[in-house]
């Protein structure tokens, strides 16, 4: 692939894996993944495998918009020691879609809407379930004068980019992607890349709590309480919503009578037995009452009742305990 001229805002650049046999369409695709990002492991989840890469580059900064089946991207160690690791903080915001996403040991779900940061030289993870596309921002972290502190602690806490300053930056970005973009001189093409960084810059969450401890105590048990059915809801999850890193949460909760994880089982186990015993759900499955309170697997929610309220789920049905929640 030709290189433009360094500073210069160049053309789109198309990769379409309908435009290789079959046969090649995945060496044509994993190699066209890392060129364009980063070398990194790509593991598409059906043998029908299609992938779509628009690119620019702005200066030093550079945009992509991929789309494809449901795939995993990996960058592993391995990969970081065999590349260059480019010290890059990425934005991506999802337009279609559900991924997990993983790294710094924090773990997100994102849905189309969302946006996260995420750090091209260390390990993450990837996993789309079903089709994907993204709109990705690959920006120098040094542009941002942040420390390294602020930049690690940044990553994987999604967010809405329904409103404001996100979903500017999100319209913006899809623009420089648009096909038919003309080249700009590397004028042109620096105003733009400010024009980037000062949009990201605010959309760096701040790791200071500005709220009390215990209002952020309050916040944490509130959405938990809200999402129990949601079977992804973990520390991580919950730190992300309140904008907070996943080490204060755990030292809101030090002096709770559980831990975060433990609090996040327990209720989902006190609404699942309100339920059982309930009149209102005596026609709901157990599998359907255990899937309502984020546990899916319905021989691993026996096993959690069955541990917890020393009966398996349809004795529980007949009559709960008086002295039980």
């Amino acid at each position: 692939m030709p290189f433009a001229p360094s500073g210069c805002f160049t053309p789109t650049m198309e990769v379409d894996t309908r435009s290789v046999p079959a046969n090649e369409r995945y060496d044509f695709w994993h190699a066209s993944v890392c060129d364009r990002f980063v070398p990194l492991l790509a593991t598409p989840s059906t043998r029908d495998l299609q992938g779509r890469i628009r690119s620019v580059e702005v200066a030093e900064a550079r945009v992509r918009r991929i789309a494809g089946t449901e795939h995993r991207f990996q960058r592993r160690p391995q990969d970081i020691s065999h590349g260059d690791a480019p010290e890059l903080l990425n934005l991506v915001f999802l337009n279609r879609g559900t991924t997990i996403v993983e790294q710094d040991g924090r773990v997100a779900t994102l849905r189309a809407g969302d946006f996260v940061f995420y750090d091209s030289s260390r390990p993450f993870d990837f996993r789309t379930r079903g089709d994907f596309d993204y709109t990705i921002l690959l920006l120098p972290r040094d542009l941002l004068g942040q420390s390294e502190r602020v930049l690690r602690s940044c990553t994987v806490r999604p967010r809405s980019s329904a409103h404001g300053v996100a979903g500017m930056t999100r319209r913006l970005l899809s623009s420089l992607v648009t096909p038919g973009r003309p080249v700009l001189g590397p004028t042109h093409a620096r105003a733009i890349q400010d024009t980037l960084v000062d949009t990201v810059a605010p959309l760096l969450p701040s790791m200071e709590p500005t709220a009390s401890a215990e209002t952020l105590l309050l916040l944490a048990r509130a959405h938990i309480q809200r999402n129990l059915a949601d079977p992804d809801l973990s520390p991580g999850s919950v730190a992300a919503a309140c904008e907070i890193s996943v080490s204060y949460l755990h030292r809101l909760f030090d002096d709770q009578p559980s831990t975060v994880a433990a609090y996040i089982r327990e209720e989902r186990l006190r609404v699942a037995a309100q339920m059982l015993v309930s009149p209102l759900h005596r026609n709901a499955s157990i599998a359907t009452i255990g899937s309502a309170c984020g546990i899916v697997d319905a021989a691993h929610f026996s096993r959690m009742i069955r541990r917890r309220f020393g009966v398996p789920p349809r004795e529980l049905r007949r009559g709960l305990p008086a002295d039980q929640p």
